[in-house]
């Protein structure tokens, strides 16, 4: 989540002016806002979120997919077993990529440097259409300096 911080400066001001909304309500209904912004769908959202100081009623780090393990068998094995210890099935794993059709890599949070697709504001299914139907090559965007191995497509992009 490097880079989050952004998000988390961008929304204080809503708390600020809102003191009762939980930042575990404001955080999700930003996310749920964002999307139907974006062109998603309607996302049911409730209120009714505690907020916790206590560490031990947090989430440990390392839970989360890393983003590259050298090779797409290891890649791959990686988010099956991240995501089947959450109780996810493929179908699941495979939905919540498509995530990925909005925003891009920022070299200073990850290390990775583009978008994903060629509308990264838009939620739409062009993260699995680029996926599928576009020819990989190693390589760094076009004009972008990388920091970790990554792809692009044969144009560059």
């Amino acid at each position: 989540n490097a880079g989050l911080d952004k998000a988390v400066a961008w929304l204080e001001p809503l708390k600020e002016a809102n003191p009762s909304i939980s930042y575990a309500d404001l955080y999700t209904l930003g996310g749920v806002v964002a999307i139907r912004t974006l062109g998603g769908p309607e996302v049911p959202w409730r209120a009714g979120r505690v907020d916790s100081m206590s560490p031990s009623d947090v989430t440990p780090d390392g839970r989360l997919p890393g983003a590259d393990n050298g090779s797409y068998e290891k890649d791959s094995g990686h988010l099956r077993d991240v995501f089947y210890r959450m109780g996810f099935d493929d179908q699941e794993i495979v939905a919540l990529s498509g995530a990925h059709a909005l925003g891009r890599c920022h070299a200073d949070a990850s290390g990775f440097v583009g978008k994903w697709t060629p509308t990264p504001t838009t939620f739409n299914n062009l993260y699995f259409v680029v996926l599928k139907n576009n020819a990989w090559e190693e390589g760094c965007v076009k004009g972008e300096t990388c920091k970790n191995h990554q792809y692009r497509d044969v144009e560059g992009q």
